[in-house]
């Protein structure tokens, strides 16, 4: 199918079969850019609408940075994972996101960011909540214990722009971010889209790219949705597709990988949950999720 095809446009209709997550990667304009989209609205929804994210602007923030860390997912190889925090000014704290080669993503806001009062924080613009002291920081775990670490700062106050600033900055690879994830609350999937320049390519071809790019707010809702597959076909005449591969919220946390935030409220608290006969409930802070520690559970750790 080719560009010329796509359909502009149309309604979109809520209510049908739930999308996979989903991370396609190509070739395109004559194998000189390496593209990389993915579907992520389920991985989206997981990370990002947890009741203690209650801020818009937060959540389209920390949206924007899974998303990206989504897409990274598509240039690591075998057990590499990778790390990434965008540290933003008004006020102070930290978008965090991993992800492992396997497509696997995790990310949160640091508590600062939690605990800020949402309606101050959606007052605000993007740039002004990234502030002039914003930065960019990826940490590459590329094996053997060793890893790759590179730092930028937030020169244009976005999150997409800013990511193809440090790429530039830190690896001197021409690259360019793209999210849509607008209208999630109704159903519209969420889509971002990663372009690099490979060695050797042509001097403007990035900026044909972005221009097709852009046109991605325009694709058809139904096509989004069911043929996500063949969108780099769509956008670019003669993307060859190279893999379609999954991504997935997954933290890794555990009930036993819980137990050291446990024994640290210390043995005095915890002997009067157990003299008291009560629970202990933790929550991981990656991901919101809930852990309780029975009674039971507090005497066989205690000895109690």
């Amino acid at each position: 199918m080719h560009y010329n095809e796509i359909r502009f446009n149309d309604q979109f209709e809520p209510g049908g079969m739930e999308m996979s997550d989903c991370l396609v990667k190509s070739l395109i304009c004559r194998k000189q850019v390496r593209l990389l989209t993915v579907r992520n609205t389920n991985l989206v929804r997981d990370i990002c609408d947890r009741p203690a994210i209650r801020s818009k602007l937060l959540r389209q923030a920390l949206g924007e940075t899974v998303t990206a860390a989504s897409l990274l997912a598509g240039t690591l190889k075998d057990r590499q994972r990778l790390s990434l925090k965008i540290k933003v000014g008004n006020p102070a704290g930290t978008l965090f996101a991993d992800v492992d080669a396997d497509g696997n993503v995790r990310g949160y806001p640091s508590d600062d960011l939690i605990r800020a009062d949402p309606e101050r924080l959606d007052a605000q613009s993007v740039e002004r909540w990234i502030g002039d002291r914003g930065c960019i920081q990826v940490v590459k775990d590329i094996g053997m214990y060793r890893s790759q670490v590179g730092m930028t700062d937030m020169p244009h106050r976005h999150i997409a722009d800013d990511l193809s600033h440090y790429f530039r900055q830190s690896e001197q690879t021409r690259t360019a971010f793209f999210f849509h994830l607008q209208g999630r609350e109704s159903g519209r999937p969420c889509v971002g889209l990663m372009a690099q320049a490979l060695p050797g390519a042509d001097d403007g071809v990035m900026a044909r790219v972005r221009g097709r790019m852009a046109r991605l707010a325009d694709v058809a809702q139904d096509v989004m949705r069911e043929a996500f597959e063949r969108l780099p076909s769509l956008l670019f005449e003669d993307a060859e597709i190279l893999d379609v591969v999954p991504v997935r919220a997954f933290c890794g946390c555990s009930q036993e990988a819980m137990l050291p935030l446990l024994y640290a409220l210390g043995a005095d608290e915890l002997a009067e949950a157990v003299r008291k006969n009560e629970a202990v409930r933790l929550v991981c802070n990656a991901c919101g999720k809930n852990y309780t520690f029975g009674p039971d559970d507090l005497r066989k750790l205690t000895g109690g």
